[in-house]
């Protein structure tokens, strides 16, 4: 699949083509939901209009950028990338079977362990 999708803005009589650098999502925070009270990732500055439930064992690392994914919906491509201050704060939770290793196996959640399997970044390529 093609990330790199442009992105068309009006703006007036000019069109502005956008192409991201990653990903079109972009998961700003974690919040609870106020219809749910589940976590919920947040994307786009949305004021948590733009949500997808937050399932810890969905988080994946990239061992070749380091950058940390999560499933999005599908019809913004089926993965998006967590911004790196969240992804800074998730990785005090990471748990690592083998102190060389560069992803994760595990992840520490609300006084869970829930193992990863990385599934998520098949769609990069």
């Amino acid at each position: 699949k093609q990330w790199y999708q442009r992105r068309v803005r009006a703006c007036g009589e000019e069109m502005n083509y956008i192409r991201c650098d990653d990903l079109p999502v972009v998961f700003q925070s974690i919040v609870t939901s106020s219809r749910t009270g589940d976590e919920v990732l947040s994307w786009g500055d949305s004021k948590g209009l733009l949500t997808v439930p937050f399932d810890p064992s969905a988080v994946a690392v990239c061992g070749i950028s380091g950058r940390v994914y999560h499933p999005a919906p599908y019809r913004q491509g089926g993965i998006g990338l967590i911004k790196s201050s969240l992804a800074i704060q998730l990785s005090a939770n990471f748990i690592f079977r083998d102190e060389n290793s560069l992803q994760p196996s595990g992840i520490s959640w609300n006084d869970q362990i829930y193992y990863l399997s990385h599934a998520v970044l098949e769609l990069l390529n």
